[in-house]
């Protein structure tokens, strides 16, 4: 074997990459993550702690409302960032 069939093989396995898709740069990720989880975290208290004062399990009406309550508090956050 030649000098030139080992370089050949050598520049071979340099060219061999594993498949990473590229990134995606057209979605940018939201702001203020840590605010948002915790403004998240405590709706879902309150409402947990509503129907436990109350005495009623959570039924898919509960779940309902934690969800408008999430959705909500998103809304807020995403109308702050905007007027930034």
């Amino acid at each position: 074997m030649s000098i030139f069939g080992i370089a050949k093989r050598g520049f071979g396995m340099l060219r061999k990459s594993s498949k990473v898709s590229p990134t995606i740069k057209s979605v940018k990720p939201a702001k203020n993550l840590t605010s948002r989880r915790k403004t998240t975290d405590e709706m879902i208290e309150a409402v947990d702690k509503k129907y436990k004062d109350v005495g009623v399990k959570i039924t898919d009406e509960g779940k309902k409302i934690k969800k408008e309550a999430v959705i909500k508090g998103s809304k807020i956050h995403d109308k702050y960032e905007a007027k930034k």
